[in-house]
């Protein structure tokens, strides 16, 4: 059952059960019958006036459309289904069908605007109890990041999403983020042996084909025949890579042989991969053939990426061939419809600004529902709401605050990107929770957190902050980028058993005079001679 989209209607019984049965034909091959079927819903939804049939088959629609490679169909249904739940107060729906717009917004180049989208889907994800809404959410994000090119942040992502679903009865979802998994794999390889690191990179390209495999054992188990498609073509490739063509070729005899329907984007996905697998194999006849066919199809479309990657493919044919005039023609005409993609991307960021200002306010409810559930969507921490009802407890009881700010974070956005930034606020609060039993973490905002420590005297709470500025210092993030690191300047205050409301205002002073020492260390008393650790 696809997540967040079952609807319920106790007027029309029959109409939650027609909807789920589309999604589950989506899901089993027959994407296309589905979608119209699921036309035929929505205009029932709209003759009822019934919205949350409404939103269910526009984000069903979404998908469908993804699924067949018609993203400029899909993304304005997958829009409104958004919206719609947005304004049924349905985070889990939003979520879902704001995942799905991401995805469409990526596959029209717009990586930028589908991360930014992916990311409040996500956010929303985290506050509703469905681990399904949440991993596919998961999901649409690492997409992003692979289309970006960020493929060392897919892997968390996907390995949580895979986490989520793992010993449900969602194998369709397993057998998905197992083939984007090895997808990103796969570019991790290229990228190492692109700088020299040969044996890193056959170790990734391993890892690739067993999660791939993965995918397309569960994709069979399932009948999910888009996904089985997609993890053997993808299989294709990576033997193919590998100079494996008699095992690239049987992949490709097998996705033959898978029956149902197949959408633009996998009947032009197999014959491009078929022609390159023929170019190596030498078999430059049947090559041309099928990349020939390949153009054929993506020019009969209004899909310009197809055409791009059809043409070039068909260049190289000829190429290989000797056929030097063809190939130059052929380059020619890939670069302008190369440039023609260009223009696609300029026009649909232009029409996307209109959304933007919509965008900013969802943005903005996100926060607000964060703020409700006391939990901060990127870290999974409590919040600074939670933070203040925390702090409310234990006024008048003896305790210790910390305040901790990451030093020079401003630069690591600034020289890595605010993803990697975003990544690393993740991995300091996993060291954070990995610490926490003599203390209750939380995220403040932006790169500043504050640590409760319950009961303690000052010393003992100083030793703990030491202890996460040892963790925080010591930490390995060079998985999310080359020589990065980090470090944290803390102050610690104790109530004494006494009013607390001046707390804050003292950890704040010792925090500050922490960096104005040279920051990463811990000041915990106002004497000139406290410093806890120097860098």
């Amino acid at each position: 059952m696809s997540p967040g989209v079952a609807v319920q209607r106790p007027d029309v019984p029959n109409f939650a059960h027609a909807l789920n049965h589309t999604w589950h034909m989506g899901r089993t091959g027959r994407s296309a019958e589905a979608l119209e079927q699921v036309h035929q819903l929505l205009e029932q939804a709209r003759a009822a006036g019934d919205d949350r049939g409404i939103a269910g088959c526009l984000t069903q629609i979404g998908w469908f459309c993804l699924q067949l490679g018609h993203a400029e169909q899909g993304i304005d249904s997958a829009k409104a289904a958004r919206d719609m739940w947005a304004r049924l107060r349905k985070p889990g729906g939003e979520a879902h069908a704001g995942a799905i717009y991401a995805w469409l917004l990526v596959e029209l180049s717009l990586v930028d605007e589908g991360f930014a989208e992916a990311s409040t889907a996500v956010g929303l994800a985290e506050i509703v109890d469905n681990p399904a809404i949440l991993a596919f959410a998961l999901n649409a994000k690492a997409v992003a990041l692979m289309y970006g090119r960020q493929d060392q942040l897919v892997g968390p992502l996907l390995r949580r999403s895979l986490a989520l679903v793992a010993g449900t009865d969602d194998l369709s979802a397993q057998a998905l983020y197992a083939t984007n998994l090895a997808f990103s794999q796969v570019s991790l390889a290229e990228a190492a042996e692109n700088e020299g690191r040969l044996e890193e990179g056959r170790t990734w390209r391993e890892q690739a084909l067993v999660n791939n495999d993965l995918a397309i054992k569960v994709a069979e188990t399932c009948g999910d025949k888009w996904a089985l498609r997609t993890a053997l073509c993808n299989g294709a490739e990576y033997y193919a890579l590998l100079g494996r063509e008699d095992v690239a070729l049987s992949y490709l005899a097998r996705w033959e042989e898978v029956i149902g329907t197949v959408g633009l984007r996998e009947h032009v996905h197999y014959l491009y991969t078929r022609g390159e697998l023929l170019t190596r194999m030498g078999r430059l006849g049947e090559a041309l053939e099928f990349c020939e066919l390949a153009v054929e199809l993506a020019e009969a479309s209004s899909h310009v990426d197809h055409q791009v990657n059809t043409l070039r493919r068909l260049s190289d044919v000829h190429e290989a061939l000797g056929n030097h005039a063809e190939a130059l023609q052929l380059y020619k005409r890939f670069h302008t419809a190369y440039q023609r993609q260009m223009g696609e991307v300029i026009r649909r960021r232009a029409q996307l600004l209109e959304m933007q200002l919509e965008t900013s306010k969802l943005r903005v409810r996100a926060a607000a529902l964060e703020e409700q559930v006391g939990q901060d969507p990127l870290t999974g921490l409590p919040n600074r709401r939670s933070f203040d009802a925390a702090f409310a407890q234990l006024q008048g009881s003896r305790f210790c605050l910390a305040i901790a700010d990451l030093d020079h974070f401003k630069a690591i956005n600034d020289q890595y990107s605010h993803v990697v930034g975003d990544a690393v606020l993740q991995r300091v609060a996993i060291i954070l929770t990995g610490l926490g039993r003599q203390m209750r973490a939380f995220r403040l905002g932006g790169e500043e957190f504050a640590l409760l420590f319950p009961g303690l005297e000052l010393n003992a709470a100083a030793a703990v902050a030491e202890a996460v500025r040892g963790e925080l210092e010591r930490a390995d993030l060079t998985d999310l980028a080359p020589r990065l690191k980090l470090t944290a300047s803390i102050g610690v205050a104790s109530s004494a058993g006494g009013p607390a409301t001046e707390l804050m205002t003292v950890a704040d002073r010792r925090l500050y005079r922490a960096k104005a020492l040279g920051r990463n260390r811990v000041v915990s008393n106002d004497l000139a001679d406290d410093i806890s650790m120097s860098a």
